[in-house]
């Protein structure tokens, strides 16, 4: 048996290597920002040419909670699925990106446009099918879905195509990255935040369809706005205080999983409060005000261990 040398040179210690996320998901999710700023001015001013500076005050509330709804779902959406399919590919970034940022930011204008006059001639066919009036809640939860499906054929498919079109131009990289908790704490807010502002809109609009009768005149969007806020202060600190200060890895699918876990033990405890809600009015008969404002902050406080189990559940999170 040979004795090994001890003159030799020490070999290093296979390691898995850590590197810095790649800055690529955040400059597309900046291109789709600034994409959506300016179909943003463009539609304020064909809007305020269409209403009139007198009487565009309703529509202005209206439009600019559709607006901080869509660029936030399109920037967080850019960037969530530009870093998984890096890291699932193992990809560092991509050799020259202007290339690959301008035409994102081009086919989302291209898009943009083409969707919403698709959206607007939809909307009168099914004006003309099933009546204004008679089916309100039915044209609105149709134009709701059909806002999803826009969403995902401007910002995530054409970013998908782009990634896969341009995989020879693609750099590759070795080992796992490593990701901070803030970053990923900030993303899984953000999309609760995003989630919410979706249900809330989509209740507004049902509720509206129903012959509820009020008229908030566009406030509605606000007050969810202000909600989505506290929800993602919510989200964000129960995330940061579950995960470790340094993980191994984005793993968006693992992220999106936990966001779904969340939402449905929130919103299923949702479901209980609102059914005790409605048998505590019913046979109650007085306070309706306080006990709303009772289970609504039960809610933001359940939203503290349902974060906390749904990282726990779904993302599994491995620590550096």
């Amino acid at each position: 048996m040979t004795q090994p040398n001890p003159f030799a040179p020490e070999q290093p210690a296979p390691s898995a290597a850590l590197r810095q996320p790649p800055a690529l998901p955040l400059q597309l999710a900046g291109v789709i920002l600034a994409a959506g700023l300016i179909g943003v001015l463009v539609s304020l001013i064909g809007g305020l040419v269409n209403v009139g500076l007198n009487d565009s005050g309703v529509w202005l509330r209206y439009a600019a909670v559709y607006w901080i709804t869509h660029l936030l779902m399109a920037g967080l959406g850019a960037y969530w699925l530009a870093q998984a399919y890096l890291e699932r590919h193992g990809l560092e970034g991509y050799r020259q990106p202007a290339g690959l940022l301008a035409s994102y930011g081009l086919t989302y204008l291209l898009l943009g446009w083409a969707i919403g006059h698709v959206s607007g001639l939809l909307y009168i066919w099914i004006y003309d099918q099933v009546g204004f009036y008679d089916r309100y809640w039915l044209v609105n939860l149709g134009m709701w879905l059909f806002g999803l499906l826009g969403f995902c054929l401007q910002v995530l498919l054409p970013l998908w195509l782009l990634l896969h079109l341009l995989r020879d131009k693609a750099e590759v990289a070795g080992g796992a990255i490593q990701v901070s908790a803030v970053r990923l704490a900030c993303c899984f807010a953000l999309a609760l935040a995003v989630a919410y502002l979706q249900l809330a809109g989509l209740a507004t609009r049902l509720w509206s369809g129903m012959g509820a009768g009020y008229a908030l005149e566009g406030w509605e969007g606000a007050i969810n706005l202000a909600q989505a806020v506290v929800v993602a202060l919510v989200a964000f600190f129960a995330a940061r205080s579950a995960l470790p200060e340094q993980m191994r890895g984005f793993r968006g699918g693992r992220l999106s999983l936990a966001v779904l876990i969340t939402l449905a033990l929130w919103i299923g405890s949702a479901l209980l409060c609102a059914i005790t809600l409605v048998a505590l009015v019913l046979f109650g008969g007085a306070g309706e005000i306080f006990l709303l404002l009772a289970f609504g902050a039960l809610q933001l406080a359940l939203l503290w261990p349902f974060s906390r189990l749904g990282l726990r559940w779904g993302y599994k999170a491995q620590a550096v």
